[in-house]
């Protein structure tokens, strides 16, 4: 008793369990809600008193028992130099959810006071303002020689360098929580950096010494607050363990996105946000051997680990690499084991998308660990398995953070060896891309190729390839005959039949066609090329002043921010409803559909705010043109009435409640951050108190329910306005609604069905509905035959309509699209309002069934439909798909900016 008074007097409980008060350093772990402190005070003795009182009492499971145990004799074994998260922030480890700040607060702490971790700075800042860190672990030895130790993984990569791998550490990139509602990945990072700096045991130092450890704390911070937010503010003092409770019933946006509602463990192929970017620096820099993915899933579930599905491996991951993720995972199953807890592998997750944390370095040399516990999201939940805590969640994550550091410091010759052979390779090809008529989209892509660090050269010869002319000094060359050359083929490669049919993640994202840039589809022999110079194609030229206006090409992805600003600034823009040549500065140019023409309105001149705005878009190289005379040498002149006004938009986007947080976020990212311009954000629910003939658009990216909501949109289409409606649900509910009438192709199966709904409802005899009946199958293989009708992601071949208003600043007819809907829907009744079709054989690339192929055939993917004197624009397809489809986000763009124009012609 008076062992229990001490504790609850020095700490007192705050989940069930007991905490001790043991020193000036603690060390906390939510699984037993315990802060345990060493003290050489209290002595060994309390330690046993109270152990052996906690085993009496049963206030632990038997499978904490063992992680227990060692932590309390480290603990007691430590310096007591290292200061608690009490004294840094105020918390145990699991006192409720930590805040981002309050996690670095602590671990910088830890920096500063153990020799065994150092502070590797800030490699990012999230869009919500939060520096992303990390932080080295590691023996006293190893981090006095780190700046040795990362010049020795630049030489691992590099076959000509030789390397001496006998004094080498391992690497293993520890990251938690780039979902930030999957909480008991970073709430356990100031855990397991404490106990790693704290502890005594010689196995541990001895591992230490092997292995240096990048500690990636929160990849995810501003989900991550948003979160630890929501249920810190619905606990309640007694937490409920209903699963419908408001505290696991968190509303979207939820905290797995980051600030702009994106996955970004979705996002490091194509690296689009900030987090993303600077987490690959990381990656880049220490060219890890071992990279570790905490996650959670499902309530129901338990703990799994690396392999997955053995069938659904990239087939260019190198099959050593299975071999030693095995391996490892044999040292997480002792783990697990010994303690008794719960686990899986080789199911559900597999390692064939190369753009998530645990795929993409397989494909560069390192071994990457997938790691999800089942999670309690706020304090318990109720599961099929029993009570689920947050204290056991962290446990669990505990548990294999330790046993993957006991495997990479025992495989390291292994992975070592590995990565070194990985890279000692040539090839003398490589690819051609080229597009000389959006300088933007091409930067982009070589910022995507760069960030992994894959180089780029500018041919200085003239090409001929696979029908394709690539002129020199305007297309660039991509050498396979470097290392990260496997990752290249990734980033090319078309694939159309796969072992196995069923994907955890999209089938294909080959990114020349998400860009839809000229390129060659396979290797070919390599050319003359020089090194790319930052200004290529978009060299700054300087504005001469014109007294009849400006032209600006459409073509270029930066010309929409353009357009935006100067229609803030007053400027009186219009755009080219058909082709011109025109006398500009330069000489005679070609312009196309959807060319801008900035001019001064009658009697006024072009305001100066919009002067500075084309001068300094022109000193960035941006495609702005001063024009000489108004009279062009073929096409319409620019006094023509085929150049028509264009109208500063005000839109409005339905999110909240039953709209996707993925589809909504990507449209939001789009227009904030490429074409900078402000958008209202309205939850659906509040949909029928808003005034609509305040905004000229509306987008929607989901099914509504209410019947009021149909006619308020009815209306404010009718009077003007134009709707932007994507998806295949949504179109679904468009067509129900009657506010569009859509045509959409059945499947054999689903005629079939309606035949015999058809023939049961007229009593037809037994032998004609037994004819109509699918064929028997087994139980087991419902959940697979189901997967192979979906589409999960293919990309598919566009014919764009470029004469179209929403086709305008597309050079060609040729337009990849992505689709992740098995709904196809026929073209439009009006011959002239179906802007994008698919091609009779449109799969280029990814899984798609024979079936769902032969529906596509000649299909839509986007239909205008004209209502009164507005517009409804069917997006069947998603037009900014992750921030990365750079070639159909203009469709968007063109819908909002020249919306007036959409119309059904006669």
């Amino acid at each position: 008793i008076q062992v229990f008074q001490l504790s609850r007097d020095c700490i007192g409980f705050s989940v069930p369990g007991m905490r001790s008060c043991m020193s000036n350093h603690s060390m906390q772990r939510r699984h037993e809600g315990l802060s345990l402190k060493s003290s050489k005070t209290l002595g060994p003795v309390l330690k046993h008193i109270i152990f052996f009182i906690t085993l009496t009492f049963g206030l632990l499971s038997k499978a904490d028992k063992p992680i227990y145990d060692k932590l309390l004799v480290d603990m007691f074994n430590s310096e007591g130099s290292l200061p608690s998260s009490r004294e840094v922030v105020g918390l145990a480890v699991g006192e409720r959810h930590w805040y981002h700040h309050e996690i670095v607060r602590y671990l910088d702490a830890l920096a500063q006071s153990s020799p065994r971790m150092l502070a590797l700075g800030e490699h990012a800042r999230s869009y919500g303002g939060r520096p992303l860190v990390t932080y080295a672990i590691s023996s006293e030895r190893n981090l006095n020689r780190l700046d040795a130790i990362e010049a020795a993984r630049a030489g691992l990569i590099n076959p000509v360098v030789d390397t001496d791998l006998d004094d080498q550490p391992a690497v293993m990139h520890l990251m938690y929580g780039i979902h930030g509602n999957e909480p008991s990945a970073s709430n356990i990072t100031p855990l397991v950096a404490y106990y790693l700096n704290a502890t005594k045991d010689p196995d541990i130092a001895e591992q230490l010494d092997k292995v240096v450890i990048i500690l990636n704390p929160i990849l995810n911070p501003d989900g991550h607050d948003r979160f630890a937010n929501w249920t810190n503010n619905h606990a309640g003092l007694n937490p409920s363990t209903d699963p419908n409770d408001r505290e696991h019933r968190e509303p979207g946006p939820t905290g797995r996105t980051n600030y702009y509602w994106f996955d970004l463990n979705r996002d490091w192929l194509p690296h689009q946000h900030p987090e993303s970017q600077g987490r690959l620096k990381v990656f880049h820099r220490w060219k890890p051997n071992v990279q570790l993915d905490f996650h959670e899933m499902g309530r129901n579930s338990t703990y799994f680990f690396m392999p997955g599905i053995p069938g659904r491996v990239n087939p260019l991951t190198p099959s050593i690499n299975q071999k030693l993720t095995a391996k490892i995972s044999e040292y997480h199953a002792r783990a697990f084991d010994r303690d008794g807890a719960s686990y899986y592998t080789e199911e559900t997750f597999d390692d064939f998308y190369v753009g998530k944390g645990s795929t993409y370095p397989d494909l560069f040399g390192c071994v990457g660990i997938l790691f999800e516990q089942a999670s309690a999201r706020g304090v318990h939940q109720e599961t099929v398995n029993g009570l689920l805590t947050f204290k056991t969640a962290l446990t669990n994550q505990f548990r294999a953070s330790l046993s993957s550091l006991e495997a990479t410091a025992a495989l390291r010759a292994e992975l070592l060896t590995y990565q070194r052979d990985f890279y000692a390779k040539n090839r003398d090809q490589g690819y051609y891309l080229a597009t000389a008529d959006d300088s933007t989209r091409l930067h982009q892509f070589v910022r995507l190729l760069r960030g992994h660090e894959i180089s780029v050269d500018v041919l200085t010869e003239d090409v001929r390839a696979e029908g394709q002319f690539f002129p020199a000094n305007k297309s660039i060359a991509i050498s396979l005959n470097q290392p990260q050359a496997t990752y290249l083929r990734s980033l090319w490669e078309r694939r159309v039949e796969f072992e196995e049919d069923i994907f955890y993640d999209v089938s294909t994202w080959t990114m020349p066609l998400a860009f839809n840039l000229t390129h060659t589809t396979k290797a070919v022999p390599t050319a003359e090329t020089a090194a790319m110079p930052p200004d290529f194609l978009r060299a700054a030229t300087t504005l001469a002043a014109s007294n009849i206006g400006y032209l600006i090409d459409w073509r270029d992805s930066a010309a929409p921010a353009l357009l935006y600003a100067l229609l803030e600034a007053g400027a009186q823009v219009k755009v080219a409803k058909r082709p011109l040549t025109a006398r500009v500065a330069q000489g005679e140019l070609d312009f196309g559909y959807g060319t801008l023409f900035v001019s001064a309105a009658l009697d006024q001149s072009i305001p100066v705010a919009a002067i500075s705005l084309l001068e300094k878009a022109a000193d960035d190289g941006l495609p702005v043109y001063s024009v000489t005379s108004s009279l062009t040498p073929s096409g319409i002149d620019l006094g023509s009435r085929d150049f028509a006004p264009v109208k500063k938009p005000k839109v409005l986007m339905l999110t909240g409640a039953g709209t996707s947080q993925y589809a909504t976020g990507e449209l939001w990212h789009l227009l904030d951050t490429r074409v900078k311009m402000p958008i209202t954000m309205v939850d659906t629910e509040r949909l029928s108190r808003i005034d609509l003939g305040e905004y000229t658009h509306l987008l929607l990216t989901d099914e509504l329910t209410d019947e009021s909501d149909i006619y308020g949109i009815g209306q404010f289409v009718e009077k003007g306005g134009v709707l932007w409606a994507q998806g295949a649900d949504t179109l679904e509910w468009l067509d129900k609604a009657e506010l569009a009438d859509i045509s959409w192709r059945e499947t054999a199966a689903v005629i079939r069905g309606r035949e015999l709904k058809a023939a049961q409802k007229d009593k037809a005899p037994a032998k004609k509905i037994e004819a109509l009946l699918p064929d028997r199958k087994t139980f087991a293989s419902a959940r697979e035959d189901a997967a192979l009708k979906l589409v999960r992601g293919a990309i598919l071949e566009g014919n764009v309509d470029i004469t179209h208003p929403l086709g305008y600043g597309y050079s060609s007819n040729f337009l990849p699209v992505f689709r992740r809907s098995s709904k196809f829907m026929a073209r439009a009744l009006n011959p002239y309002s179906t802007a994008i079709i698919y091609s009779k054989s449109p799969l280029l690339s990814g899984y798609m069934s024979d079936e769902n192929r032969t529906l596509a055939s000649e299909s839509a993917s986007l239909v205008v439909t004209e209502k009164g004197t507005g517009a409804i624009v069917m997006a069947l397809d998603s037009v900014a798909f992750r921030a990365f489809w750079w070639g159909t986000q203009r469709l968007l763009v063109n819908a909002i900016f020249f919306g007036d124009l959409l119309e059904e012609p006669t």
